[in-house]
């Protein structure tokens, strides 16, 4: 499995579904996948730290995990099939390690509502709601910590199967904006064919009709519908 950040989350231009732009923690491999516009907009809402009034079903989901004393310890993109992305939530309770089936859409919202942490120089781990606020702490270390490199890390990671990066994991290449995948004879990337693009129907679309340009540069905030 490899961890994966969010990149990003887009919009088609051709129809307005969501997409949420999936990133290899350690290298440059993007897996996007459609989602619904209300679970993208509550994996925004949060990202974004814009308050509710009222907790939203995530936010409700999570306090339920919480009070039954479980802890979402991480999610998984366990599958695709038929385009069709499959998760898991994968729950610690008492000791005993729960997997929930789950949409990737849903897994994600959950995932990014339990907060995320800093470990300071003496090793001291730091607890934060929000991304935003876990920011603001890491600028403070680096103020008085100049050769300390700290990053910001998810409570509840998120990772993908190998054999979904497999299948649909890409690389982008980073002048033309156009996706690669290694050729079957060859270790170094190659720019997909067309025919391949089209039997990837949904990933074709968002190729399409996405503005690629600044892909890559959405901070740490899957080809079809989940």
């Amino acid at each position: 499995m490899m961890e994966m950040l969010i990149d990003s989350i887009r919009v088609s231009l051709l129809n307005y579904q969501r997409v949420v732009i999936l990133r290899t923690k350690d290298s440059n491999r993007y897996l996007p996948i459609w989602i619904g516009p209300n679970e993208a907009d509550a994996i925004a809402v949060k990202l974004q730290d814009v308050g509710v009034p009222r907790p939203l079903t995530h936010d409700l989901l999570g306090s339920i995990i919480s009070t039954l004393g479980a802890t979402v310890k991480q999610i998984v993109v366990s599958d695709l099939n038929n385009d069709t992305f499959y998760a898991k939530i994968v729950l610690q309770s008492n000791g005993t390690t729960l997997e929930i089936d789950s949409r990737p859409s849903d897994a994600i919202a959950l995932a990014v509502r339990q907060g995320y942490y800093v470990v300071d120089p003496e090793g001291g781990r730091h607890a934060f709601d929000t991304i935003a606020e876990a920011q603001g702490y890491l600028e403070q270390l680096k103020k008085t910590h100049t050769e300390f490199e700290a990053q910001i890390s998810p409570v509840s990671p998120i990772f993908a199967d190998d054999s979904v990066l497999e299948k649909a994991g890409v690389q982008m290449d980073e002048e033309t904006g156009k996706p690669l995948v290694p050729g079957q004879d060859q270790a170094e990337p190659r720019p997909l064919r067309d025919e391949e693009l089209r039997s990837l129907s949904a990933f074709s679309d968002f190729i399409e009709n996405l503005d690629l340009d600044d892909l890559g540069g959405g901070k740490s905030k899957r080809m079809s519908s989940d």
